[in-house]
Parts: structure tokens; sequence; C-alpha cells
């Protein structure tokens, strides 16, 4: 095998790896035995097929193309070795020439930039003490039971505490407000879930009638396009309905499941709010971590890092407007701002984030954090599992290598930050 080694830009580098037939040879050899051990051929136990029927089975081509993952993988794992680099990640495979007497690829790395850690024991973190009070206990029962509840129609007018249905339509200044139609839309009057004044609006109407009216919508409004501005209203009521909740008891706790009477469900409910506080508490504890190092730390973003990651932010949001039943476009044109903008507004969070991503690689580096196989295999057991319940995975086609090394990735990410947890938290 012969590397060459080119730099591109700033933390960039093009990696040549050349392989000869030789070693092309064993690779196929390889390949041909991970298929044998993973192909269920008929008459045969899985993984004691021979090597002619696994052949006739799946092809050569199939044969070529493993024997061509395995390939660059080995073999890239070995330049980077030899070569001594220190990689953040990876991108822009090329094959240059694919014969049975060679092997020619090029892929660009990005290498760590010059990175000075500072340590922070000096200034533990300190953990804050977790409980339940009984108005959060009392505030999830309610929900669960509000989730249970009945709903009567009512001939009368609405009042506070009823649900009722409306179809309306937003404008601002005569234009329609992108988002701002919608038909049977459920609301509880009192849950102040709406723009404020919305719901007291509905309040005297019955089933049937209508109404147009403004109101101003608050400043900090999510939906910046009419955030602090008046808006009118048309509204109709659908329906005027009685909400009836179940009786909270015994009966009530053992319909909801496992619950062997009322007691054993606030129980349930109080470890539920319990772990929900710790794990952000955890969060916090990480998040301000890694804040404090990266403050205190020198390290030289690679640009194209950073703006791989305001991409990233970027079709986030785009997919949190569509879900709300906008378009990222005609929200930034009420805002008159450009995508452009919108990254120039985001660059601190985006270069904080990739920050966050090279302190977690280095200090994982430096301190020889890796999962053991037998970890990875069982949380990739696990996580097969959960997406193949949910409908997100096809059973008939798992690349099981990509969901290992996604699953590599987190668990290294954990134990890295259990590893900072442990030395700055007190």
């Amino acid at each position: 095998m012969n590397s060459t080694v080119k730099k591109i830009k700033q933390n960039n580098i093009e990696l040549t790896v050349e392989l000869g037939r030789e070693e092309l040879d064993k690779y196929v050899q390889s390949a041909e035995d991970q298929i044998v051990r993973e192909v269920q051929i008929d008459g045969f136990r899985k993984g004691k097929a021979s090597k002619d029927a696994v052949r006739k089975k799946v092809g050569n081509q199939y044969i070529l193309e493993t024997a061509l993952d395995i390939a660059v993988h080995d073999s890239l794992e070995k330049a980077i070795e030899k070569d001594k680099l220190e990689v953040l990640k990876m991108a822009q495979l090329e094959v240059k020439e694919n014969s049975p007497a060679k092997l020619v690829y090029k892929v660009v790395l990005t290498i760590f930039p010059k990175i000075t850690l500072v340590d922070i024991s000096d200034d533990k973190i300190q953990k804050k003490d977790i409980k339940v009070e009984q108005n959060e206990i009392n505030e999830a029962i309610d929900f669960i039971c509000n989730s249970r509840a009945k709903f009567l129609a009512k001939d009368g007018v609405a009042e506070k505490g009823d649900r009722v249905e409306v179809d309306f339509e937003v404008t601002s200044e005569g234009l329609p407000v992108e988002g701002g139609i919608s038909k049977n839309h459920p609301l509880v009057i009192g849950d102040n879930k709406f723009i404020p004044g919305f719901e007291e609006q509905i309040i005297g109407m019955k089933s049937g009638t209508e109404k147009k009216f403004s109101l101003i919508v608050p400043k900090d409004y999510f939906h910046k396009a009419i955030a602090g501005k008046e808006i009118d209203f048309e509204v109709k009521v659908i329906a005027v309905q009685k909400i009836e909740k179940p009786n909270l008891d015994d009966d009530f706790a053992r319909s909801l499941g496992r619950f062997s009477d009322l007691d054993d469900f606030k129980n349930n409910v109080k470890e539920g709010i319990l772990q929900e506080k710790k794990t952000k508490e955890k969060e916090r504890l990480r998040l301000d971590i890694l804040s404090r190092i990266a403050d205190k730390s020198s390290i030289e973003l690679p640009q194209d890092m950073v703006d791989e990651q305001l991409n990233v932010m970027i079709a986030s949001f785009d997919n949190e407007l569509h879900q709300k039943g906008m378009e990222l476009s005609i929200y930034l044109a009420h805002l008159n701002k450009t995508q452009e903008d919108l990254k120039k507004d985001w660059q601190a969070e985006a270069e904080k984030q990739v920050k966050f991503y090279i302190i977690l690689r280095k200090v994982a580096q430096d301190n020889h954090i890796q999962p053991s196989e037998e970890e990875i295999e069982q949380e990739t057991g696990k996580l097969i599992q959960v997406m193949v319940a949910r409908g997100q995975l096809d059973q008939n086609n798992i690349n099981i290598e990509e969901i290992k090394n996604s699953v590599s990735v987190e668990l290294i990410k954990d134990k890295t930050m259990s590893f900072l947890e442990e030395k700055y938290v007190s």
C-alpha cells in the first residue's frame, strides 16, 4: 500500500491511497469469508456454505463491491495511522482506478485544528438538588386525566373550561398570514395555549356562530412575521363541548394499565417526573462543562465545519417551519431577510457547536475513550429493535455497519461526557 498526503486549505488535506493486485486479492478473500458468515443458503447451516455456493447465490459483482468497501475502510485506517493524522471527519471519497490489478482512491480529510484545551478543575461545577414538588405531581396527573376525558355536546354558550372546535382565518394588514388558516381547531378555554385574548373572545359564542376581532400579538411570539403586530381574526365556532373528567380513584389507576391502585399510580408519576428532572440536570451540567472548556480554550475552527453546521441548522429550522405549516422562504420574506442573513445571525451558535464537537473528539482521543465491541453490539441490537418497531427500518435491507458506526459515535460521546463529569462536577 502506498499513500500520499497533500494539503488543500486550512485544516483540509487530500489523502491518496494505492493498493496492488496482491492486496486486492486478500480483500476479495475477506469479502467472501464475510459473505459466507452472513448469507443464508438453502441446504446449508448459516456460515457453513461453500464459497462456490455463495458466489452462485450473490454473484461476483456483489462480492467485488463488498471487497471494495472492506479495502477502502481497512486501507484508509492504515494510511491514517501510518501518516499519524488526527482526523476529525472524512468526505469526498473518489475512486480514481478500480481494476483487478490496482485500486486508487482519494479522500478529503478534515484534521484536528490547533487546539489547547484548558483544565477547569479549579472551577468545579455544582450539581443541583433534584426533588419533586406536590404541585408538579398534581399537574401531571391532571394532564393524564384530561387526556382521558369525555367530550359531551353542549347546546349553550362556550364558557371557561369548555372544549371548542373553531374554524379561523388570520390576516395582517389585509394579507393572509402564513399558516393562519385552520379548520376544526380544538382548544380548551382557559388553557391559555393560543394567542393571548383569543380564548376570551370565544366565551359566550354558540355552535354555528361567527365573529370578527383583532388582537395584538406578543413581541416574543414564535411566528416572528407577526410578533408585536395587530392581526385580524374571522372565527366560526363548529362545536362546543363540556369536558367530563374521569374520577381519580383506584379503578381509574388500574384502567391505565399496570398500577395496583391510585397510590401506585401517583408514585409512578412522581418517579417519572424525577427521572425527567435528572435528565435535564445532566444536560445542564454537560452543557456547562463544554461551555467553560470552550470559553477558556484556544481552538482554531475549520470554516468548512462551521459552514456545514450552519446548513444543518437551517435545514432543521426549515423542517420545524414545515411542521407548523410555514415555508422558510416566505418566513424570511416577512422578516425582509435572506438565508445568508440567517447564517450571520446564527454564526456564533454554529461556532460554539463545532467547538463542542472538537473538544469531545479531542478528549476522547487523548484519553483513549472507546466503547467495547460488546457494548456496540448490545446498543446496536436495541436500536434496531426500536427502529423496526417504529417502522423506521426495513428488516430486509439493514445496513448493520452503518448503524454500528452511528451507535459507536454516540457511545464515545456519552463516555467522554461521563469522563468530564467525573473530573469537573462535584
